[in-house]
């Protein structure tokens, strides 16, 4: 005879939150005019898709390269440049974030010599564009690695190298995935306070913040510019919030030697 075991837990546990390419994702869409772009089948991109828009509420540029059974057979090289210079040519956004998923990453594709390679390849047509990689397979880590990865990838993508003038009142925040829209609002008043001009890379408060544009935007709108990354190392010090942002500011310590100061946390 059938027993039915009731369920003792409080809460409902979906692993999907916590993945890699989820939390790389988030970190894009802190970008203004970026596009996350999944680098595995449809379904992985669907199940992100429906989390950020039941989460915020808003239209939420995320697009995938649509691998099939050929493809994570034969390889996905080919998929992947049509995908990147589809993204170019629809809707040129200024950065292209690619997060690769398990299916690619259990594979063992060459994602960071694929896309050098398009990018040779197709110098002239991805001119304006930064197509930047973070490796995030879904059965490592969680969603914080995730966003690390992204943001260390992007520093190290764009940002110019060698120690160069420095702003004395630029301050670059790297805020953790933990911090919401309100939190971000509220910590650059408060820096903005003391007359400091914060950078906040990624800055989710000026793209997911409910604000409507008044025309269809393909790609993120608000957040921080591409060029404000570039621009990284002019900062006087760099402010690390979160255990594991402390990667992402050791790597732009080791490319610009802006010294970076990490909180675990922030309170008041």
């Amino acid at each position: 005879m059938a027993r039915i075991l009731p369920q003792s837990k409080s809460a409902a546990v979906n692993p999907l939150k916590s993945s890699q390419p989820l939390g790389a994702a988030f970190a894009f869409l802190g970008v203004d005019g970026a596009m996350p772009l999944f680098h595995g089948s449809q379904g992985c991109t669907s199940f992100a898709l429906v989390l950020f828009v039941r989460h915020f509420k808003e239209a939420i540029p995320l697009q995938t390269t649509a691998m099939d059974e050929v493809a994570t057979i034969l390889g996905a090289a080919d998929h992947l440049e049509e995908a990147i210079l589809n993204l170019k040519n629809r809707t040129k956004p200024t950065l292209i974030g690619v997060c690769t998923t398990a299916l690619v990453e259990t594979r063992g594709e060459d994602c960071a010599g694929d896309i050098a390679n398009i990018k040779l390849k197709h110098t002239q047509q991805l001119a304006g564009t930064e197509v930047v990689l973070a490796n995030t397979p879904d059965f490592d880590g969680a969603i914080e690695e995730g966003w690390a990865k992204a943001v260390t990838a992007m520093i190290e993508g764009i940002t110019r190298s060698g120690e160069r003038a420095r702003h004395p009142k630029k301050i670059a925040i790297l805020p953790g995935c933990n911090l919401s829209v309100a939190d971000i609002e509220h910590m650059r008043d408060m820096v903005e306070s003391f007359g400091l001009k914060p950078v906040i890379l990624p800055d989710i408060s000026g793209s997911l913040d409910g604000t409507v544009p008044d025309r269809w935007v393909a790609t993120t709108y608000g957040g921080t510019s591409v060029e404000d990354i570039r621009e990284l190392g002019t900062a006087m010090r760099c402010i690390a919030i979160g255990e594991h942002m402390r990667r992402p500011a050791q790597a732009l310590l080791g490319l610009t030697g802006v010294p970076y100061v990490l909180f675990q946390s922030l309170t008041g």
